[in-house]
């Protein structure tokens, strides 16, 4: 029994980043479509079998418990994210691409980036967002994506405003620019 409960918190353990790495997808990538019913308990079975499987690999010393440890949460958090379906939109990992692409090159951004055309997926809207966040009317004319349900009457609701990968964007530029 304490073999079962050492192996059971263990496999908790390392479950834990999958689990909170869906939740993080879910919220920043919603764009899924009906994929993500059969995709969310796929995901964790995978990584339910990766992280029994790696129970059975044996380890000498702590470090390299460790290593096996870090090894087994950087495969699950790679399958999770790589096999997180988005129906419409680019992968994860390519519109997280972009998005790093867009910040670094914030200083290139120029006023016609705030042109959306409701274009959701497009990252140097949100960056040229907050590069000229100050030009930005807030009398509730200015409409984000140019769509007109989502006016801008003060600054702070624009993060909550955003869609999707937007948000964690948005929150980058206001946390570290």
């Amino acid at each position: 029994m304490k073999r079962f409960a050492s192996y059971l918190i263990r496999y908790l353990l390392l479950i834990t980043p999958t689990i909170l790495m869906l939740v993080a997808l879910v919220e920043f990538f919603p764009y899924t479509g009906l994929a993500r019913i059969a995709a969310l308990p796929a995901i964790v079975v995978m990584n339910s079998l990766i992280i029994v499987a790696s129970f059975a690999v044996p380890h000498k010393g702590l470090l390299s418990a460790v290593l096996k440890a870090v090894l087994t949460i950087f495969i699950t958090l790679w399958i999770a994210i790589y096999f997180y379906p988005q129906e419409f939109s680019p992968s994860v990992m390519a519109q997280t691409r972009d998005a790093v692409r867009a910040i670094n090159n914030l200083d290139n951004i120029t006023r016609d980036d705030l042109n959306a055309n409701r274009n959701i997926d497009n990252p140097a809207y949100v960056v040229a967002l907050y590069k000229y966040r100050d030009e930005i009317p807030l009398d509730g004319t200015y409409q984000l994506y140019e769509h007109p349900d989502v006016s801008i009457n003060s600054l702070e609701e624009i993060g909550s405003k955003l869609r999707g990968y937007h948000k964690a964007i948005w929150w980058y530029l206001k946390t570290f620019k």
